[in-house]
């Protein structure tokens, strides 16, 4: 049943280097919890710890913090620094460590066996 049909324009974004047509792709994105950063920073002004010149900017800082939102860290580069997290083929959670020899004692800890390749997650910090 169709109650009407109308025209629709649509913006189709196109690369500037190249011309052709950008298409977004979704993907798996990480985050890194800031409550607990943002808070520390708003006690830090608070009990004097830091001060903040001019103190007009104090409203600014307060208004930032409280509200933080979660940081992406997540970009799909070519280059830059991996994301340390290491999954395991067969087991469905991740590793996060500093080398692949922690993230493989993680998943032994795990009951992941030791012959199962670990592959590190491709994309990279911001």
């Amino acid at each position: 049943l169709v109650l009407k049909t109308e025209p629709h324009v649509s913006r189709v974004p196109i690369s500037q280097r190249g011309g052709e047509v950008v298409e977004p792709l979704v993907s798996t994105q990480w985050f890194v919890k800031m409550d607990n950063m943002a808070s520390r920073g708003v006690d830090a002004v608070r009990n004097g710890d830091i001060q903040i010149v001019p103190k007009r900017f104090e409203k600014e800082w307060y208004n930032w913090l409280e509200n933080i939102q979660d940081w992406c860290v997540s970009r799909q580069l070519w280059w830059g620094h991996q994301i340390p997290v290491y999954y395991a083929e067969g087991h469905d959670g991740y590793f996060c460590a500093r080398s692949e020899e922690d993230a493989r004692k993680q998943a032994t800890e795990a009951g992941v066996s030791e012959d199962t390749p670990l592959t590190r997650d491709s994309d990279v910090l911001d």
